[in-house]
């Protein structure tokens, strides 16, 4: 494999990690709780966020962004009862 395919592949897998936890937490808070707790999400995924960017600095910039942008829209998607 060249190095610009190893760095296609390094992205796409942050992306997809980023969105596979933040569905996969959200959704068992929505199982687990009768009030989706979206407040617990969010700390978490700013909370990681936060790690990661301090062990890694700028490295995983992506993992870092499509965690935080899918933590807001799954806050929405499970919690879109109580907002209608």
């Amino acid at each position: 494999m060249t190095q610009h395919s190893n760095e296609e592949l390094r992205l796409i897998n942050q992306l997809l990690l980023a969105i596979f936890l933040v569905t996969d937490f959200g959704y068992f808070l929505y199982l687990n709780h009768p009030v989706f707790p979206w407040f617990t999400l969010a700390g978490a995924a700013v909370g990681l966020a936060i790690i990661v960017y301090c062990w890694s600095g700028t490295k995983y910039w992506l993992f870092n962004t499509i965690l935080l942008l899918s933590t807001a829209v799954f806050s929405v998607v499970y919690n879109f009862n109580a907002i209608l």
